[in-house]
Formats: structure tokens, C-alpha cells, sequence
């Protein structure tokens, strides 16, 4: 039972919430600005207290840091006045400041809510009382205004000094003049705060933005003048009871913008009196993040979380060789110890996505710790949350892998993590649409993968683990990890597709192949791997331009049509050098037009020559399903088929022709070879380790495309004479080791099948039986055309291996006999005119023996018998003994030859359902059995058998016929029979 089906998913559990689907995820006015809650200049959701209650997470910090305000405005405490917010963007900061407007500005409100009664308990300690007394909040947004220049929210004011005034007289003209003209120095700022009669809250937002414009040539004149303000503002704060001064002002380091001598030096000056006069805090702590994201984006609920449950169905599912080669290899505070607990944190993150955004990808100075992530998250949430709902499957935890490129890509480039390098924004866009997946799924290397898994049968209980995987091995990549790596290890990328509903090795295996595929040579194109001394080996997607990613591009401008053509050159080539005993190797070509008549396609294909005839892959392939087309026209080359061609040496020809599925991955390895072949003209001649390499490379790819294009070439077809029907007989080769590109392999194949003979492997005995099948004496010439015209007849090496049986035959029992009938005397195997039609070929005549003429009447008379077939006879013994009779076999006699007959038996449909007709055709095929048998090898003198059998029987009661045929090489058919 799976993790889903016993702990609920937490697209089911959590709900998001409605500004974050209203803005389709953009997350928009999340990301708070403290100008627009105050001002109102956009009616942001923030800008009321309920709702900031509801989305703020009353972290440790953020309480302690509002407890800390509260007291010094709503009691006589002397404590600290100056506080300065200095964490990077995105921090948490401007957050922070609309916090402590609403919390000043409409006390009884805030603290009704959640996080309002937090931070009263938290500043009530000690048995203190809290009353606010209605404070004024005097707010500065400094990155909405400019020196030297009036905004008709700050009136006539045009400097700090002047913009503090009038937001604390709220604008009363006559106030403002009065506290101006007294000067911007600590005695007018304590009389204007203590005129005001209640506790004032000065908020200071994005100084830094003020100065940057402050410090060109035509204001640059003015800084001291600012600087002496902010100085007298600090030191009257910590003076005057019941006042507070927040200042916002991110530290130099954690800046992304560079600043000119003048404003580092303001910035420098604002930092010494801020250690002198205040405390500089931050408003949250990394383990605060979590519960921060996931307050922002979803509802609050009022149940506990499932996320314990869900924790320890990772650690059910994590056995076997996940625990060894996955888990236990990712370190400390990373594998399945204390899993349950991280989950809880997290949910319904990963704890690994927690943790690299963390502690990690907050190291980046231009990352926005809580913007940025909340930006991305907000998409990958509502992303799976649709998908979720439409059931379809969504991660059962949103990990590393789980950020959808497809509607997330822009917000993780723009986070900061590239620090606005827009050449990298770029060179990721463009390796996330290539290697992974384009935004509509369609495209994307990593797309391809997880169809070409498929397709293979590769179950990993997931649709996509190659794109989720190659997501995770991106989001590894963007910055330097530990040690100045990058990149992540194979456990790593492993981890980063694995669900509780994992069982066994088989969901580990697929994960590997997933992996497998991923860092092979045909996988992602980006893909950059290190392997380094004594450490797990590093795998990265990179934007330099290295050679595989020159490969990669490369591979795009290689056409289909090239890459067949360099697999038809490779198999050329290879057939060209390795003919064997083949007399001929011919090659045809792919017509240039599909209208090409076949006897134009085939000319040169006839010959008296035993031929190797090669077909070009791009038009003719066998054993796709759809391999009708080339076998009519081998059929038709054979002079069979409805498009017969016309031959006259069909026999002695061998067709080669491409298994279709091998083709392709020839083609694939060409594709790889012609890619290497435009790496090489692009690399610089300078680059010397990148041609070393790149022509490593090459070779490399032309011996897999040789290796392939063999492999490729494993069918092979051929005449053969079946009883009195001629049959093309289509063959393969079943051994990866044999081609049919390789003349020796085929040659010896054929042997194997009885079609052809090795060098001196013919015997007379066997051309004798084949010539008795003629009803004439046939010529030399005959005999030889024969070889080449009939079937019945084996391939052989060469005219000399004919010349060679025939001087055999005559040797034994054959003679040569001209035109007038007299036998010719040959010596020789050079002496036989092997083209000659003036002499024929038969069997020596048989002669009568003849007595001997003695002139001596008494052998008969003395009643001596002749035995027939006996040269001589002897007469009685003289002393009366018994005459002697010779035996016909101690006598070296003439023989005459061998006579061979054809014997022919044919039953057509004879039923066997009874037993006694069961029974005779059972006492025939053993009288067969017994003729046949080895054991009397020597004794019978058999040479040909002609067998063909056709038996209808229930399927199961065949025996062991199918194979004991398929092991001689037997032809065998099995059709469906509705008997």
C-alpha cells in the first residue's frame, strides 16, 4: 500500500491561499512594500491588520524584536530607542516595518490578533504594563523620494530633516515652518518629539536608496547636512522616553549594488553611530523559514499536519538499497535518522529543498531569502496542487526536482541566484528548454528520456523522472556548493525522485536507469561531470561552452538524411574489405526516384559469380512489421514474386539487408560521428586539450558506428529449393558477433545450412547425386553453370572447386566422353576444359568380363565352372580333389559405378484419427528411422533427403518436432487451422 493511500496528500490537507491563486501564482503584492501600506498608493491586502495576522508567523525573533518596540513606546522603560534592521533582500525586513506601523498605528487591532497577543505576553514580562497611548508613526520611505525634490506626500520638503517634521506635525504648515526654522539640529528634534504628547515611532525604510542619488555631483554638497540629522535624530531618540527609531539599511555586504566613495562613506558613518547608539537584530532566524513559506501560501488549519506519519513512511520505504547507496551517502542530518522531525518543519516541502534554499542558496548575496523562495514556491505549489486536484499524480513531498520549469523557470532565474547576470539568465533559459523540458512538455532531452524509458518498460511510479531528476541536478547547479563544488552526487540526484511508495530494489533499479540515462553520452547535453580525489564523483548542467556542449549544438545541425547516408558508406566499406569467398560483393543503392523500375534498380545484380548483394538501408529494411515492400522485391531480385524479375543466376546469390530496429541505432551512431566531425572544425586551434579530446571522441563514435552498422546488417537471403518449389529463405544472424557485412560469416552460415561448401568440402559422391538428377549427360560448362543457375546445387568457392570434384568423379566412376562417344583420357585436374561443350560428363561404361583365350579345350572339359563377373577359371586337381571354387569378392573384380535412385513417397491429407491408420503410418516413419540411422553410417550410402511434413494436431501435442527441425536448420511453419 502506497504512502498516498494511507497518509493524505497535502494538496488535500493544505489550501492556498486566495491572493496567492488570484495572482496565478505570481505572488505580486506578497512581497510587501511599507510605502503602499502606509500611503495606500495601491490597496494591498497587507495594509490590514487582520490579514497581516493571519500571514506572519510569530517566529522567536520576529516576537522578541516587536516586544522590544512595544515596550519602549508603551512604557517609561529607558531601554533601547535605535534598532537597525541590516539582513539582505528579501530578508524579512519590509515585512518587519508594516508589522510595527499596524502595531503603532492601530494598536487594540494588532493585538487581537495571533501575533499580537504573542508579542503583548512577550513584552508584559516582568509583570509590566503596556499601554501605547495611541502613538504617532512617522514613516520614511526613502526609496520613494528624492534629494532636492518636494513629493506631494512630504509637501515643501526636499531632505530628511524636513520630511521627518512634517510627517510628525501631519502636515501643519505652520508646525512645520516653525520646527525648520529652528534648524536641523538634537535640540529641535527632542522639542518637536516631546511637543508631540504621545509615543512616536520613526521608521526609516531602504536609506541606502536615498543615498545612492545623494551622492551625485549636484546633492553631494548636501550630505553632511543629512548625515548631521540622522547623527541628532539618533541621539534624541535614546533621550526622549516612549520614542523608537527603526532603521532599515542592508549591510554593505549583503548588497548587490555597488555604490560610489561618497555613499559608502554615508554608509559607513550611519553604521559606527548605530553600534554606538542602538542594536542591530534580525527579524528571522533559518529555522523561522519554513513556517514562514508556509504560512504565506497557504491557509492557516486548525488540525495537526500528517506531516510525522508521512515521515515515517519515507523511512518504511527506504530499504534495501536506497538505505546503502542513496541515503547513508548524503551525510549528516540528511538521510533517514530524524527524517520525521525535518518533514515536520518543512511540510510539505522536502527537507532537502529546505535545506539547499537555506543553506545554500542564501549564501548568494543577490538572493532574497524569503521573496525569492516565496515567488518560486508559490508557483510550484499552485502548480501542483492543479495537478493534484485533476488527478494527476503530484509529489507526495515537494522536493529539489519538483520546481516545475515549465511555469516556475523565470521566477527561480530572476531570484538573484545569478546575481542579474543577464548572459547566465540567458544560458540557463536556453539549457532548462533544451536538456529538460520546454514549456509545453513537448520538447526537452529529458523528455525524450522519459519516453524512450517508456517505451523500454522502465517503472519508476513516477511520469516524468528524468525531467525531475535533471530539474534537480539544475537547481544543484546554479551555485558553488561546499568546497567550491557544484553539482550533486549520484545519491543526490537518486533521492531526488524517490517516494514512500517505493518498495524493493526494482523502484532503485529504475531510479539507476533513470540516472543511467541522464549522464550517458546520449544524455543531457549540458551535462559537466567531476571526479574528484576521494570524493563521490559531481554531476552538473553547466552554461560554459565545453565540448559536449558543443556536441550538443552540433547534433542539432546534423540532417536525418546525413546520417543514413554515413551508415550505406560505413556498410560499403566494410563489405568492400571483408568479401570472403565471395567472387562478387555488389552494393545497390537507393534508386534516386521511389518510381524506379526494379530491373533498372537490380541491372548489375546478375552474374555468373557467386555474389554478395548489399541493399542499402535507407530503402530496404526487414522485420519492422512493415517489411513487405523489401521482401516482395528480394523476392522479385530471386526472379520470384507477382514483380519477377528475369535472372539467370539467382542461385548463387546472397542477399544482405538491415534489421530496422538495428538501423536506427546505426543512425543514432552516425549522428554522434557527424556531430564530432562539426566539433572539430569549431574548436579553436589554440584549444589543444579540447582536440586531443574531441578526436578521442570521434574515433571513439566511428568505431561504435562501425560496431553498430555490423550489428545492423544481421539478415541474409538466399534461393533454395523446397520438393519442386523454388523459396527465397530469409535468414538471420542471432550472434551480435556475426554480420552479414562479413562475406566469411555469411559464407560460413551457409555452409552450416547445407547451401553452400568449404574449400575442398565437396565431395563426388555428392555431385554424382546431383547429376543423376538429370535426365542427359550434361557438358562441363553445364556443370558449372549449374552451380551458379540451381539451387539444388551448393555455393562453392571457386571454378577450381568444380574443376577439382570433377577430376574426382572421373577418377572413380565418371568419364568425359566426346562427341563420338569415346572416353577421353585425363590426367589431371588442369586438363579438364572446365568451359568446354564439345564433352560430357556420365557415368564410366559398364564392360563384360572376358575369358581368357588359352586355346586349352580341357578347362571346360574338365568340368570347370565360370563363375559370372570372374576373369578366369581353374580346373579339377589332378589327384581327384574336390574342384575349387573362388569367391566373387576375393577376386579384384571391375566395379562399375554406383547406381543412386530417387525414392519419392507421398500420402496427401491422410487422416490418423484411428489407431490402426495411426499405426501404419507410425511402421512407415520407422522403417524411415531404421534406414537412416547413424549406426550404419558406413554401410548405406545415402546423400540427399527431401523432407517436408505437414501435421494438424492439437497445439501442445506437437513433441519437440519445432525444435528438434529449427536445430537442423529446417524451415518451419506454424499456421492457425480451424480443423
Amino acid at each position: 500500500m502506497s504512502a498516498q493511500q494511507t497518509v493524505p496528500h497535502w494538496a488535500d490537507v493544505l489550501a492556498l491561499r486566495p491572493e496567492v491563486r488570484a495572482s496565478d501564482g505570481s505572488v505580486g503584492e506578497l512581497q510587501m512594500s511599507l510605502h503602499k501600506a502606509v500611503y495606500q498608493t495601491k490597496d494591498v491586502p497587507y495594509r490590514k491588520v487582520n490579514y497581516y495576522g493571519e500571514i506572519t508567523e510569530p517566529t522567536p525573533n520576529l516576537v522578541g524584536f516587536f516586544a522590544r518596540v512595544a515596550r519602549r513606546l508603551g512604557t517609561d522603560d529607558m531601554g533601547t530607542a535605535l534598532f537597525h534592521l541590516d539582513q539582505g533582500m528579501g530578508g524579512g525586513k519590509s515585512h518587519a516595518l508594516v508589522g510595527l506601523y499596524h502595531m503603532a498605528n492601530t494598536p487594540a487591532e494588532f493585538f487581537a490578533t495571533e501575533l499580537g497577543q504573542t508579542v503583548r505576553e512577550e513584552a508584559e514580562q516582568g509583570r509590566v504594563s503596556l499601554d501605547l497611548k495611541s502613538p504617532k508613526v512617522v514613516t520614511l520611505t526613502a526609496d520613494n523620494f528624492s534629494p532636492g525634490r518636494p513629493t506631494e506626500v512630504f509637501g515643501p520638503a526636499i531632505n530628511l530633516f524636513e520630511r521627518f517634521i512634517w510627517a510628525l506635525v501631519d502636515g501643519d504648515m505652520d508646525r512645520y515652518k516653525h520646527y525648520v526654522g529652528m534648524g536641523p539640529n538634537k535640540d529641535t528634534i527632542r522639542t518637536a518629539l516631546s511637543d508631540a504628547k504621545r509615543p512616536v515611532l520613526v521608521l526609516l525604510d531602504e536609506l541606502m536608496d536615498y543615498v545612492l542619488p545623494l551622492s551625485a555631483p549636484s546633492y553631494v554638497e548636501t550630505m553632511p547636512d543629512e548625515q548631521a540629522f540622522l547623527s541628532a535624530l539618533m541621539d534624541a531618540c535614546d533621550d526622549i522616553p516612549r520614542v523608537a527609531f527603526v532603521l532599515v539599511m542592508i549591510r554593505s555586504e549583503r548588497d548587490e549594488r555597488g555604490y560610489n566613495m561618497a555613499a559608502q562613506d554615508f554608509r559607513q558613518f550611519v553604521a559606527d553611530r548605530v553600534v554606538r547608539n542602538g542594536l542591530t537584530i534580525p527579524v528571522n532566524e533559518p529555522q523561522d523559514f519554513s513556517s514562514i513559506i508556509r504560512r504565506r501560501l497557504f491557509q492557516a488549519v486548525t488540525n495537526d499536519l500528517p506531516s510525522q506519519d508521512l515521515g515515517k513512511s519515507y523511512i518504511k520505504a527506504a530499504t534495501g538499497p536506497y538505505t546503502t547507496k542513496v541515503f547513508d551517502k548524503l551525510g549528516a542530518n540528511r538521510g533517514v535518522a530524524g527524517f520525521p522531525a525535518r518533514v515536520e518543519k518543512s511540510y510539505p516541502f522536502h527537507p532537502e529543498l529546505m535545506r539547499l534554499v537555506q543553506e545554500e542558496w542564501s549564501l548568494v548575496q543577490g538572493f532574497q531569502e524569503v521573496r525569492s523562495t516565496v515567488a518560486i514556491f508559490a508557483r510550484t505549489a499552485m502548480h501542483w496542487v492543479d495537478e493534484h486536484k485533476a488527478g494527476r499524480w503530484a509529489p507526495t513531498l515537494v522536493g529539489v526536482g519538483d520546481i516545475p520549469l515549465t511555469v516556475a523557470l523565470e521566477q527561480l532565474l530572476s531570484s538573484g541566484l545569478l546575481m542579474g547576470n543577464d548572459r547566465a539568465v540567458q544560458g540557463w533559459r536556453a539549457v532548462a528548454g533544451t536538456d529538460i523540458t520546454s514549456s509545453d512538455k513537448s520538447h526537452g532531452r529529458a523528455v525524450a528520456i522519459d519516453k524512450e524509458l517508456r517505451n523500454h518498460g522502465v517503472e519508476s511510479r513516477q511520469p516524468a523522472p528524468a525531467v525531475r531528476m535533471a530539474t534537480a541536478m539544475m537547481c544543484y547547479s546554479l551555485v558553488g556548493r561546499a568546497q567550491g563544488r557544484r553539482g550533486a552526487t549520484k545519491a543526490e540526484l537518486l533521492a531526488s525522485i524517490f517516494e514512500p511508495s517505493f518498495f524493493g530494489t526494482s523502484e532503485f533499479n529504475a531510479a539507476e536507469e533513470v540516472f543511467n540515462a541522464l549522464t550517458a553520452e546520449e544524455g543531457l547535453g549540458a551535462l559537466s561531470t567531476d571526479t574528484p580525489t576521494n570524493a563521490p564523483a559531481r554531476y552538473s548542467l553547466s552554461i560554459k561552452q565545453n565540448l559536449r556542449m558543443y556536441f550538443t549544438a552540433a547534433k542539432a545541425l546534423v540532417q536525418r538524411a546525413e546520417q543514413e547516408a554515413l551508415v550505406w558508406n560505413v556498410a560499403q566499406q566494410i563489405t568492400q574489405n571483408f568479401k570472403g569467398p565471395f567472387e562478387q560483393v555488389i552494393t545497390i543503392d537507393r534508386p534516386r526516384g521511389e518510381a524506379a523500375d526494379l530491373s533498372e534498380i537490380f541491372a548489375d545484380v546478375d552474374s555468373n559469380a557467386t555474389r554478395l548483394v548489399v541493399l542499402d538501408p535507407r530503402r530496404w529494411t526487414l522485420l519492422n512489421g512493415k517489411d513487405n515492400s523489401s521482401r516482395t522485391e528480394i523476392s522479385a531480385l530471386f526472379g520470384l514474386g507477382e514483380q519477377a524479375l528475369t535472372v539467370d543466376n539467382a542461385a548463387s546469390c546472397i542477399v544482405a539487408c538491415v534489421n530496422t530496429q538495428q538501423r536506427d541505432h546505426a543512425r543514432k551512431r552516425a549522428w554522434e560521428v557527424l556531430a564530432w566531425r562539426h566539433v572539430l572544425q569549431q574548436v579553436s586551434d589554440d584549444a589543444e586539450d579540447d582536440l586531443v579530446q574531441a578526436r578521442s571522441k570521434l574515433s571513439a563514435a566511428e568505431t561504435k558506428l562501425k560496431d553498430a552498422v555490423l550489428r545492423a546488417y544481421r539478415h541474409y537471403a538466399y534461393l533454395l529449393r523446397v520438393g519442386e518449389e523454388l523459396v527465397v529463405e530469409f535468414k538471420r544472424f542471432e550472434d551480435d558477433g556475426k554480420s552479414a557485412l562479413h562475406g566469411q560469416a555469411v559464407w560460413d552460415q551457409l555452409v552450416e545450412n547445407g547451401r553452400a561448401t568449404r574449400r575442398g568440402g565437396l565431395a563426388h559422391e555428392y555431385l554424382a547425386a546431383l547429376l543423376q538428377t538429370f535426365d542427359r549427360a550434361l557438358t562441363p560448362r553445364e556443370v558449372v553453370q549449374a552451380f551458379y543457375k540451381n539451387p539444388a546445387f551448393p555455393l562453392v568457392t571457386s571454378i577450381d572447386e568444380i574443376r577439382r570434384v570433377i577430376f574426382e568423379l572421373i577418377e572413380h566412376d565418371w568419364e568425359l566422353v566426346d562427341s563420338n562417344g569415346a572416353a577421353l583420357s585425363v590426367q589431371s585436374q588442369g586438363q579438364i576444359q572446365i568451359n568446354s561443350i564439345a564433352v560430357t560428363l556420365q557415368p564410366r561404361m559398364k564392360t563384360a568380363p572376358q575369358p581368357p583365350s588359352t586355346g586349352d579345350d580341357s578347362f571346360a572339359e574338365g568340368g570347370s565352372e565360370t563363375h559370372s563377373g570372374s576373369p578366369s577359371g581353374q580346373g579339377s586337381n589332378e589327384g581327384g580333389s574336390e574342384s575349387q571354387q573362388t569367391d566373387p569378392a576375393d577376386v579384384n573384380t571391375p566395379q562399375g559405378p554406383k547406381v543412386y535412385k530417387r525414392y519419392l513417397l507421398e500420402l496427401a491429407n491422410r487422416s490418423i484419427t484411428s489407431h490402426e491408420k495411426r499405426e501404419e503410418i507410425w511402421q512407415l516413419l520407422r522403417e524411415l528411422a531404421k534406414a537412416l540411422d547413424p549406426a550404419f553410417f558406413n554401410e548405406r550410402d545415402h546423400q540427399l533427403i527431401d523432407l517436408r511434413v505437414t501435421l494438424t494436431t492439437a497445439e501442445g501435442d506437437e513433441g519437440r518436432i519445432v525444435s528438434k527441425g529449427q536445430e537442423i536448420g529446417a524451415r518451419v511453419v506454424i499456421e492457425e487451422d480451424d480443423f
